[in-house]
């Protein structure tokens, strides 16, 4: 080899080994797909029935490896159950039923137990083979998979129907290698939409091997009905005793954004707003992997994650939103962070320590100036008698007597009450950071307190700028002023409160002194008596994160994604 040559060689090799296993590195972080959960645990199925326009495959994957066992034409249905008690009605329709609340008087019965004919065969096909000959002598018989593969006959709901069935099947078939197959609470049905049986599979028996159904690439869009709903990708059905039937949709993450960035922000919103959505969604995603990795997929499809409606679910621009930022995430030192938005602040975001007690360096309390008013709850009122907040309390197993006052002990920087007080004639209970908000149902942490006819006096051991201000009336009564951006009146003239220069007021805790630059805040603590509590507030939601009706008005002003999202998340990169 010439002296170029191997040079030459030399460092495509090097190249090959440094970047060949960066990129595999890189792959390894940042994978292209995501399971996730559409039935399991509590909300799973009996069954679930898959079918596509131009047809669809079962079959069953191992070793990275799919292969074909079942092809589906289009405009059919293959129904996937677990092995377990059903009733069969005379149109095919097959129903869960409980075995210990008796036996149904409509129907067929199916059970769990079944007849094994001969011993294993060497894979499906002679599986399929072996039991069409049977079919042609009448014995209605099928592939069954439980660590290798064998041929089956029968759903038998009780063990002793199985053994009677069995005398008369060797008479039968002039053979004693036969055995009745007890139940297992891993195994799958496959079905027809008139309940004839097409194969049954154990669910990970080998260790390795699942059952996933996909549509043909001739399906445009390509698309599988499950259930009714319309999904991407493929599915994988599994079986756990504490989420029994599990069936997870894999996808590709940026397909799986599609039907979640229009569950979570309108399709009509903002462009760079839903942008900003959905490097958001794409973080949440990534930061998430393997959260439900016991029964074998990521994340759920509802708002315990992220909202995801599949194909169904999809618009037009927020795909195209999803489109313009791919692969983009919110990261801080190089990791995905821990992402939060909410609908909105009421014109201060909440430092993540004062909701959840954890403080993060990415979710610190930031001015949210663009909101719009007249978005959903932006204010909102709720009134609550003293008989019904003891009431509330009682059912939260708190028993403090009547209530004589409600007092806001504590306020954040942001002017959110993350200290709430009640008091009654047996005793009294503080709540801290969202738990007071939690109990009541209340919107958002961000409100004041009052009660008609009475007036607030300050909480105890408050002191200086941390008093409700008052202003006087022309009858002389007092009344409560909100402070951010009200105008004030001064040697110089008027001045808006958040201007420079320094003004005083007297409040409920003295003389207060505005000084230059300073956050003035509608939240104060007080301590309020009376039969009606009302709580005024503003904002929807914990506040923690990215405000969306916020970045909306981010974007009508002109603001790019990045610039969103940075301002909300401090210290962040977006890659």
């Amino acid at each position: 080899m010439k002296r170029g040559t191997l040079l030459v060689f030399l460092f495509l090799m090097t190249f090959i080994l440094v970047f060949g296993s960066t990129g595999r590195a890189f792959a390894a972080r940042w994978p292209e797909t995501v399971r996730i959960g559409i039935y399991y645990g509590n909300d799973t199925v009996a069954n679930v029935s898959f079918s596509t326009k131009a047809g669809l495959e079962v079959g069953v994957f191992s070793n990275d490896t799919f292969q074909t066992l079942l092809s589906i034409p289009g405009g059919s249905s293959v129904i996937i159950r677990k092995d377990a008690y059903f009733i069969k009605s005379s149109s095919g329709v097959t129903s869960a039923y409980d075995p210990s609340e008796g036996k149904p008087f409509e129907g067929e019965t199916l059970g769990p137990y079944h007849i094994q004919i001969g011993d294993s065969v060497a894979d499906f096909d002679a599986a399929r083979e072996t039991a069409d000959a049977l079919l042609a002598l009448g014995v209605v018989a099928y592939p069954a998979y439980e660590k290798g593969w064998y041929v089956w006959t029968g759903f038998f709901a009780e063990y002793e129907m199985a053994s009677q069935e069995l005398i008369s099947l060797a008479n039968k078939l002039g053979t004693s290698n036969l055995k009745v197959v007890p139940v297992s609470s891993a195994r799958l049905v496959v079905q027809s939409s008139r309940a004839e049986p097409l194969l049954i599979f154990s669910d990970g028996s080998d260790g390795k091997s699942r059952l996933r159904v996909r549509p043909i690439k001739a399906n445009n869009p390509c698309v599988l009905s499950v259930n009714g709903r319309q999904y991407r990708g493929e599915f994988e059905i599994r079986r756990y005793l504490d989420s029994d039937l599990t069936v997870i949709n894999i996808v590709n993450i940026e397909e799986y954004l599609y039907g979640v960035v229009p569950q979570e922000i309108e399709a009509s919103a903002p462009m760079e707003a839903i942008k900003a959505q959905a490097v958001a969604a794409r973080t949440y995603t990534y930061r998430n992997l393997g959260k439900y990795s016991k029964w074998g997929f990521d994340l759920v499809d509802t708002a315990s994650d992220q909202v995801y409606n599949g194909y169904d679910g999809e618009k037009q621009a927020t795909n195209a939103a999803v489109d313009q930022t791919r692969g983009k995430k919110i990261l801080y030192e190089g990791s995905p962070i821990s992402v939060h938005y909410f609908s909105s602040s009421g014109g201060m975001t909440e430092d993540s320590a004062n909701v959840w007690g954890t403080s993060l360096p990415y979710l610190k309390s930031v001015p949210d100036p663009y909101e719009s008013g007249t978005s959903y709850n932006y204010t909102w009122t709720k009134t609550f008698t003293a008989q019904e907040l003891k009431q509330i309390l009682f059912l939260s197993d708190v028993d403090i007597g009547d209530i004589l006052s409600v007092s806001i002990e504590e306020v954040s920087e942001a002017g959110r009450p993350i200290k709430l007080k009640f008091t009654g004639t047996k005793g009294s209970i503080t709540y801290y950071r969202q738990d007071g908000r939690a109990v009541l149902g209340l919107p958002s942490n961000n409100y004041t307190i009052s009660s008609p006819g009475s007036t607030p006096a300050p909480a105890s051991g408050t002191s200086g700028t941390s008093g409700t201000v008052y202003a006087v009336t022309a009858d002389g009564s007092k009344r409560g002023v909100d402070l951010e951006n009200s105008v004030a009146v001064t040697s110089s003239g008027t001045r808006t409160l958040s201007d420079s220069g320094t003004l005083s007021a007297i409040s409920s805790g003295g003389i207060s002194t505005l000084s230059s630059g300073s956050r003035v805040s509608s939240g104060s603590t007080a301590t309020v008596t009376g039969n009606v509590y009302v709580f005024t507030g503003k904002g929807w939601g914990h506040g923690v994160g990215m405000s969306q009706e916020g970045a909306k008005g981010f974007a009508l002003q002109g603001y790019t994604y990045e610039q969103i999202l940075k301002h909300y998340f401090t210290g962040v990169t977006i890659e």
